[in-house]
């Protein structure tokens, strides 16, 4: 009996971990760079020093990810024009074909941000970026169905990203041991019809993803206020606090 009991524990809690969320209460803090960063894919510089990290969680179950070799950590950091992201990923087999931007980078590696400055939900401008800096930027209008090339002729033009590997990029048969991308968002570029103005003063909600393929492994994914399914859930965005 007491076998049974906590074989029906043990789904209940699977089936809690897999409920997908409809809200977050995350939130991440940015600190302010008075020095602006070098937007070269390294962490040196003082902005990175002083903000706090915060890690990317299983995305389907919500855990937190165990093995120290694939945690993923993020940094937030501001001026009075910019955001900036710091990414740190865990990897012990970093690849990336693509080499075009707006190809589709969640078929391999990549990192993401989704950031939302208005007020509608399901309008909101999503980044990727690959081990092998290539990147993905486009707006979304409509989550559920997502035109994928018409939304992606929407470039940010001030964005900046850096990337660097520790390890040997596409070499799929040694142990590799991270990479990092660093980005720098102009508040201008994130403006739209609703919001004509973006910077400090403004709420933005968003959150932050990691796709894994490791070689002989199952595809996972991370996100830092888990969705359960699709990342592709306004509702759960956290949200983005200016020190």
């Amino acid at each position: 009996m007491r076998l049974k009991n906590l074989l029906i524990l043990s789904v209940l809690l699977l089936l809690i971990q897999c409920t997908e969320k409809t809200s977050s209460d995350y939130t991440i803090e940015a600190s302010f760079a008075s020095t602006a960063p070098e937007i070269d894919g390294k962490a040196n510089d003082p902005i990175w020093q002083q903000a706090k990290p915060i890690a990317l969680k299983n995305n389907r179950t919500g855990m937190e990810v165990q093995e120290a070799e694939l945690q993923t950590h993020v940094k937030a950091g501001y001026d009075n024009n910019t955001l900036y992201f710091l990414f740190v990923c865990k990897d012990p087999d970093i690849w990336a074909k693509f080499t075009q931007r707006d190809e589709y980078l969640w078929k391999e590696e990549a990192v993401e941000v989704f950031i939302d400055v208005d007020n509608i939900p399901d309008t909101y401008v999503e980044i990727e970026v690959s081990p092998a800096n290539i990147l993905f930027d486009s707006y979304i209008v409509d989550p559920e169905n997502i035109d994928v090339p018409e939304t992606a002729k929407f470039n940010l033009s001030g964005l900046r990203t850096g990337v660097t590997v520790q390890g040997t990029l596409n070499k799929r048969d040694d142990i590799d041991n991270s990479w990092m991308v660093e980005m720098a968002i102009p508040f201008k570029d994130l403006a739209n019809a609703t919001t004509e103005r973006v910077g400090p003063e403004t709420e933005i909600k968003l959150n932050f993803y990691r796709l894994d393929k490791n070689q002989g492994k199952e595809s996972a994914s991370y996100a830092w206020s888990p969705t359960g399914k699709s990342f592709h859930k306004p509702s759960v965005f956290g949200k983005l606090v200016f020190k």
